[in-house]
């Protein structure tokens, strides 16, 4: 049981000393900033009726007592009062060790290879156990990437496997769910026979959508029509390793992704190929390369960024990082899009091969998922995702 065996204070702050021999500091200025009484409100519901600008920089308590070893009562100099539980000052503990623990969230990378072991659930079973739910969820967090098999091929499949995730998102490009067939005349690749290389939907928007759901119902092609995935951060990583000028460059120097439909819309958006995060780690990956616009840099930055793109263009499409897999009729595929790219082989014109596609906000997602984590008591529900690839 959690437990607190002192309270000391200096003039900044107080020192809890923990039951298991650790210890925490807090800044008083934090404490009554975070003081959730009813006066006071609390974040988490929005509803706090306290700011910054009603705590005082040097502000310090006139009293502090210790209730049980449980319970923190400070009384501040103008008499408010704030109560602190154990728990909750051990979970929002800031020291170096603490936050260390709320970032150790480390994706699981992949090549090719993981084609013998690809991360797969079962779609009945999602449906009706929250424990196979939250597999498929952490699944989707580690590896980037699920297969759902025997989603069934009726259409309305498509919209209840993407409610498990969250509200389906809805753009100008795709609507709001996407039938992925050929039409004689298109406006749109989707809507060829054409093979595409890797990419991520829409790297046009700002936001680009941040889950895809694509839910096969014919996929009878013969020849072609296979799906090819590859992971956005192992490619990353190796040219972080193999390459740190690249990797410089593909991290610090935006590039332009357009979109343009007469008449309808004109999407455009400058940013970098890989995004870090404040620490340093991998956030997320935006790239199209059938979308990116002419370079607009300075002319000495031109010849060494085509080289940078060119270090992620060829990983993408190499045999070390690409699978290649033929997904059945009544499959879903559920691709975190700022991180996983997927494209497909080129396939006859008259095959009827049919692809639904949709797309959940990565953040309802992530939402979805803590929730779940922390009511079927998951230790690591709290940890900091990578927020993506947009930009900051």
């Amino acid at each position: 049981m959690l437990r607190i065996a002192a309270v000391g204070n200096s003039d900044v702050g107080l020192t809890v000393s923990w039951g298991d021999d650790s210890s925490s500091d807090y800044h008083f200025i934090w404490l009554r900033h975070n003081c959730f009484c009813q006066e006071c409100g609390n974040s988490i519901d929005g509803i706090r009726s306290i700011t910054i600008l009603d705590v005082a920089a040097d502000i310090k308590p006139s009293e502090i007592q210790l209730h049980n070893n449980k319970t923190i009562q400070l009384t501040w100099e103008d008499g408010h009062q704030s109560r602190y539980d154990a728990s909750w000052l051990r979970a929002h503990c800031y020291s170096d060790k603490s936050r260390a623990g709320r970032l150790r969230f480390q994706p699981i990378t992949w090549r090719s290879d993981m084609a013998k072991s690809f991360p797969t659930v079962d779609y009945s079973s999602v449906l009706n156990d929250e424990t196979v739910r939250l597999d498929m969820f952490e699944k989707l967090r580690d590896y980037g990437i699920v297969k759902v098999d025997d989603v069934g091929q009726s259409a309305q499949e498509t919209e209840k496997l993407a409610n498990l995730l969250g509200p389906i998102h809805e753009t100008t490009v795709y609507g709001y769910i996407y039938d992925v067939q050929v039409e004689a005349v298109s406006k749109l690749g989707a809507k060829t026979a054409i093979h595409q290389d890797p990419h991520h939907d829409d790297a046009f928007y700002y936001n680009q959508p941040g889950i895809d759901v694509f839910h096969c119902l014919i996929n009878d092609s013969g020849e072609g029509g296979e799906s090819t995935y590859c992971d956005g951060f192992a490619i990353a990583e190796s040219i972080r390793a193999e390459a740190p000028d690249a990797f410089e460059l593909l991290t610090t120097v935006p590039i332009q992704h357009n979109r343009r439909h007469p008449g309808e819309i004109d999407l455009r958006i400058n940013a970098p190929l890989i995004r870090l995060d404040w620490n340093g780690k991998l956030s997320g990956i935006r790239y199209f390369d059938r979308a990116t616009a002419p370079l607009d840099l300075p002319a000495n930055l031109v010849p060494p960024m085509f080289e940078a793109i060119r270090h992620y263009h060829k990983r993408m499409v190499s045999s070390e990082f690409k699978i290649t897999i033929k997904i059945p009729p009544g499959t879903g595929m559920l691709i975190d899009n700022q991180r996983v790219m997927h494209g497909r082989t080129a396939f006859k014109t008259n095959s009827g091969r049919h692809i639904r596609l949709c797309h959940v906000p990565r953040d309802e997602f992530h939402g979805r998922l803590r929730d779940l984590g922390a009511r079927l008591g998951r230790d690591d529900y709290d940890i900091v995702l990578p927020q993506g690839a947009c930009p900051s």
